[in-house]
């Protein structure tokens, strides 16, 4: 414990728990704006995974980390399509196509990597994205450490989140968003295409997603591994909730739960009597905590999760 409570062994956990919230940053923030359209973008898992996959073979075979990337987003909002046009056009059961999309990712992903890269015991790898230390703040005592020696979709996932944040609440596209999600009829009879809306959403969503499944695989691993996503989706959806669909909220929601999956790694190689498995539950467990805690008294959208007819207006 004494060596847990030094600046040895802190400053790295923090680096460590922004690294690790990376992906949680992209994921909710992203689905803080689908589900302000009103759709809930159950199959964030699902986009995570196929956008991990997607992102190592593209950039294993361009030679190219930012084709990897980009082939990442793509991933995951085509993803995203898929579940818009079940939940969306067809109006079927939000969250019984996005769970479906989850099984359906984690099945093609194991069946794509072993038909192109073979079963084998060495690992297919990429170069990862190289940090980059920002001048002057870098050197900062800690703090530099901690915030400002990272690759650069760190930095673009903060900034991302904040953009959203002046978007959803300065600008008139964040007012159609908000008023398709909370009162979808309203927002027809004034001029607001809803379907057009929540396809947006879930593109975005979708885009982010992939975003954050691509910093996986290329951002700080350079491989893919199977269920390489290890229910990260299902967390962002959470964290939505506990920021209360602010994606400002979103990015500290996001680094509590980075900052507990960095410290179950390092508290496993301390050792511990404990079972190792309880280390490995532990970010989950804080999950369930945190909503029972703190998930009280939230207002969700309105017509979170409901279909949307415009033919009976």
């Amino acid at each position: 414990m004494n060596e847990i409570f030094t600046a040895a062994f802190l400053v790295p956990l923090f680096a460590a728990g922004i690294r690790m919230s990376v992906p949680l940053i992209f994921g909710s923030v992203g689905d803080v704006v689908s589900e302000r359209t009103g759709v809930m973008n159950i199959g964030l898992e699902g986009e995570m995974l196929i956008s991990a996959l997607i992102s190592f073979m593209a950039a294993y075979t361009s030679g190219s980390l930012f084709i990897g990337i980009l082939a990442g987003g793509l991933a995951g909002m085509c993803g995203a399509l898929m579940i818009g046009f079940w939940g969306v056009s067809r109006k079927q059961d939000q969250s019984v196509v996005g769970i479906m999309f989850n099984i359906f990712a984690l099945g093609f992903t194991n069946f794509l990597y072993r038909a192109v890269y073979g079963i084998r015991t060495d690992k297919v790898k990429v170069d990862i994205l190289k940090n980059i230390e920002v001048p002057g703040l870098s050197r900062i005592p800690y703090l530099g450490d901690i915030l400002f020696k990272h690759n650069i979709l760190v930095y673009i996932a903060l900034i991302a989140a904040v953009i959203v944040w002046v978007v959803m609440k300065f600008t008139k596209l964040g007012l159609q968003i908000d008023a398709a999600g909370e009162n979808p009829k309203a927002a027809a009879a004034a001029g607001i295409d809803v379907v057009k809306m929540r396809y947006g959403g879930y593109m975005f969503s979708g885009f982010m997603a992939g975003i954050g499944g691509a910093f996986l695989s290329c951002g700080i691993v350079g491989s893919y591994t199977e269920n390489m996503s290890s229910g990260r989706g299902f967390i962002c959806l959470a964290i939505t909730i506990l920021a209360r669909w602010n994606p400002i909220f979103a990015i500290f929601a996001a680094f509590l739960f980075g900052t507990v999956e960095a410290l179950q790694l390092r508290l496993q190689a301390l050792g511990s009597s404990l079972p190792y498995q309880f280390f490995v539950a532990l970010p989950y467990l804080v999950t369930l905590l945190s909503l029972v805690i703190f998930g009280r008294n939230i207002h969700a959208p309105g017509y979170l999760g409901q279909s949307y007819d415009k033919e009976s207006r």
